[in-house]
């Protein structure tokens, strides 16, 4: 009779327990789910600014180019709004937004414009949050300003074919006289100052080399591995013994930066050196792979010299393949004021936050991007210079793009990396590439983001 009693206290403690247990789970799964769901809808509502952002920096650069053509007010209203419109319905269908109110300067061709947006929820809707807003502000600033702009070109061997690397050199001679006028007189010649850099199979980091990588150019490559003494068909005797081997090297070729910095433009350091381009040594075969090599011109960083950007042009000659992802990151780098510590005090890039400055990238390919180091961990050419064009322009980089004669998959990828549909350029001969260059330059020294 004791034993049926005590059997059911015990049980009744059992069952009591249990709903306490589920009580304490369905009160602390509310507060739970609440600051998951903030978390997420505040990730996805930043990525959504990020990309407004774009949108309404494009569309006063569009609209003053409007009052620069001699529209009126209510015409470049008319156009802008549409304009964002339009791009805000390909960027995503469950985004809401007000029309653009812009801000004219009288006596000036400056626009500044606002925008309020609203992106839905996903769990923060289920506590009664359905959407969080954010405000977007961007402006233009019409004149001659502080400028900083990095030539990417293309100089795979491809451009060896039909006239390109010439027409490529009149098309950028004249594109650096637009941007510096060799008639005109700037009261501060440092306000515009321009940087080139090549790419083929990898880049030249010429005398920037050691700085970028913490090695020589000229240095001793050691492989150390495990050998059997003792070898007989797939069997080993006597144990193994460790074998150092080397071979030497002297050229300035890196290639793709690796690991958590791969895609950011933190200056070189430990934990963010770029690699060099260094052989690899087969175990099986015994013997080093070939020595890497590219191109034999180094980066010209920022510079005011007209002469050292022709005598850069002219020496631009065609080598090896295409890794695109890597001239996005040397042009980015070439304006990084993260990198001020790589090069010569007299180029040192402005912060990003310079007011009336713009710094702007003018990326070129004739092919596809299709050489890369890093196997699957990084994606290929294509992925990975999407991920540095967008980061690029999350620091304000506004790019432009020329696809000359590219096949799709090179115009696809400077569709992508150009800041809009306007800033990218497909030339398919000579004129049209010093038509697009011209026009570049010219949009270049005309219009400054200013915030």
């Amino acid at each position: 009779m004791k034993s049926t009693k005590l059997n059911s206290l015990m049980n009744r403690w059992r069952a009591e327990t249990r709903g306490n247990i589920a009580i304490i789970f369905a009160l602390s799964i509310i507060p739970i789910l609440s600051i998951v769901g903030v978390a997420i809808d505040t990730q996805m509502t930043m990525t959504q600014k990020n990309k407004v952002q774009s949108v309404i920096d494009n569309a006063v650069i569009y609209g003053s180019r409007s009052m620069q053509a001699g529209k009126s007010r209510a015409d470049v209203t008319l156009e802008v709004n549409t304009y964002v419109a339009a791009l805000l319905k390909q960027q995503s269908s469950t985004l809401t937004c007000t029309g653009v109110a812009l801000q004219y300067v009288d006596g000036k061709q400056d626009i500044n414009a606002t925008i309020l947006c609203a992106q839905p929820t996903t769990l923060s809707n289920l506590f009664g949050q359905t959407k969080m807003e954010f405000r977007v502000q961007s402006g233009s600033t019409y004149g001659i300003g502080k400028l900083e702009v990095a030539f990417v070109f293309d100089v795979s061997g491809s451009m060896r074919s039909n006239g390109k690397m010439g027409d490529l050199k009149v098309a950028a001679r004249n594109a650096v006289d637009t941007l510096m006028p060799p008639d005109v007189e700037l009261a501060n010649p440092d306000d515009v100052r321009v940087a080139m850099v090549t790419y083929d199979t990898k880049v030249n980091a010429g005398a920037f080399f050691e700085d970028v990588t913490n090695k020589k150019a000229k240095r001793t490559i050691y492989h150390t591995y495990r050998q059997c003494r003792y070898q007989w068909g797939s069997y080993c005797y006597g144990g193994y013994t460790n074998v150092t081997v080397s071979t030497q090297v002297n050229n300035s070729c890196v290639q793709e930066r690796l690991g958590s910095q791969a895609f950011t433009d933190d200056d070189p350091g430990p934990g963010a050196w770029l690699e060099a381009a260094d052989p690899v040594y087969d175990e099986y075969y015994g013997r080093w792979s070939s020595i890497p090599s590219c191109n034999d011109i180094g980066p010209q960083p920022l510079t005011s010299k007209r002469s050292d950007l022709y005598a850069y042009i002219n020496n631009l000659d065609d080598y090896g393949n295409t890794a695109g992802h890597m001239g996005v990151a040397w042009g980015w780098y070439l304006l990084a004021p993260t990198w001020s510590s790589v090069w010569p005090s007299a180029s040192k890039p402005l912060p990003y936050d310079e007011p009336d400055a713009t710094k702007a990238m003018i990326m070129m390919t004739d092919g596809e991007f299709n050489a890369y180091y890093s196997g699957n961990a990084q994606g290929n050419s294509f992925e990975q210079a999407q991920k540095m064009c967008d980061a690029a322009k999350t620091e304000g980089v506004v790019i432009y793009t020329v696809a000359f004669q590219a096949p799709k998959q090179g115009k696809d990828i400077l569709n992508y990396c150009a800041s809009s549909s306007d800033f990218a350029f497909t030339p398919d001969n000579g004129q049209e590439l010093e038509d697009a260059y011209n026009m570049i330059a010219q949009s270049i020294s005309d219009l400054r983001i200013t915030y």
